[in-house]
């Protein structure tokens, strides 16, 4: 024979460890499936009853209760639920404005790297034919002195002149760069 919720309300009341058991064992399951309905998520909705149930013992919230115990229940529930959503809400609006935060700012970068690169190459292709074609062997290419002459036809002394003026030219044409 099934105890009614309001005997169950007032054995609660008077402090019977018994009835907070059979609460449990009667409303655990359709409280946490009307979670779960809510939540879309079954540990969180488990959680979520277990947590109500913890409050509900502790803080003696049973003795506030004048109507039913079932809709007093359902209705924490439902709040609960609400609060949780609340919050997830709240964490996904966070994820997102930091998400898109750290996209400007990779945007920004990348852009500025874009700036810097079109600059130093438009320097570049301002040099001589000589100059430019010495400093890309040597300093992009990373070839020897030597070997940068041979492939130019150049003396060594002709490659490290042509690279002194050609680093000349561009310091002073990217000094108003940075």
């Amino acid at each position: 024979m099934e105890i009614t919720d309001q005997i169950l309300l007032n054995d609660l009341k008077n402090g019977k460890k018994t009835a907070y058991e059979q609460v449990f064992k009667k409303y655990y399951k359709p409280l946490a499936l009307k979670a779960y309905m809510m939540l879309e998520d079954e540990m969180e909705a488990e959680d979520l009853v277990q947590n109500l149930f913890i409050s509900m013992w502790q803080k003696s919230h049973y003795q506030s209760v004048n109507s039913s115990l079932k809709a007093y229940l359902f209705r924490a529930v439902h709040n609960q639920c609400l609060m949780a959503l609340r919050t997830r809400k709240v964490t996904q609006q966070k994820l997102d404005e930091y998400t898109e935060r750290i996209n400007l700012e990779e945007d920004i970068e990348q852009s500025e790297q874009t700036s810097s690169e079109n600059t130093i190459n438009l320097a570049l292709n301002e040099l001589p034919a000589q100059r430019q074609k010495a400093f890309k062997l040597v300093y992009m290419e990373n070839k020897k002195y030597q070997d940068a002459a041979n492939e130019m036809g150049l003396s060594v002394n002709s490659i490290k002149t042509h690279l002194k003026l050609a680093v000349k030219m561009l310091q002073e044409k990217l000094i108003t760069f940075r």
